[in-house]
């Protein structure tokens, strides 16, 4: 008895193992994963010009303002604009407008300068190009990437005109201009 019970217990082991055999067996599939990073940008500006002694003729500081932009994009643009921050008045859009210290003024002998402001972009071999402009209340592009940028610094000369007939303002009154630049992935 002992052996026929020895016996049904090897078969059994044996037809166990064989029916455990084919779900054991190995399968193997595959998946395609793609993808590609959003476009980003982000710049940083830093500096700014106060108490500008400007001169009858042309005034050119070029190391005041600093921009730096970090984009995986090639093609990445910064552009620059008078975003008529104050509210300014009418028809001084690009230009240096009489400022009271808190707000724009309003004068009919001392509006604004009678040239708008220049904002150039520095080229940087194989990294940027450059570009100036003549401030406007519209975007227009002062860098323009060839590659993407890690941190990359750059200087931006701030040009302004002055005219002999533009008049010196009174008391503790200044030109006064706010520069907004926008960077963009287009």
């Amino acid at each position: 008895m002992k052996v026929n019970v020895l016996v049904v217990i090897s078969i059994m082991i044996i037809m166990s193992a064989a029916m455990v055999g084919p779900v054991m067996a190995a399968t193997t599939g595959t998946s395609t994963i793609t993808g590609n990073p959003d476009a980003v940008i982000d710049i940083s500006v830093t500096g700014s010009i106060t108490g500008w002694a400007l001169v009858v003729g042309d005034n050119t500081r070029a190391t005041d303002v600093d921009l730096t932009v970090s984009s995986n994009y090639i093609g990445w643009v910064v552009a620059v604009k008078d975003a008529m921050n104050g509210p300014k008045i009418a028809g001084t859009e690009g230009k240096m407008a009489n400022w009271s210290g808190s707000a724009y003024v309003d004068d009919p002998l001392a509006t604004r300068l009678a040239a708008a402001m220049h904002v150039e972009g520095t080229s940087v071999s194989g990294k940027t190009t450059g570009a100036d402009v003549a401030l406007t209340d519209a975007d227009q592009p002062i860098e323009t990437g060839l590659d993407v940028a890690d941190a990359q610094a750059m200087d931006i000369t701030i040009g302004q005109n002055v005219a002999i007939t533009d008049p010196r303002l009174p008391g503790s009154n200044v030109y006064r201009i706010i520069v907004t630049f926008t960077g963009t992935t287009p």
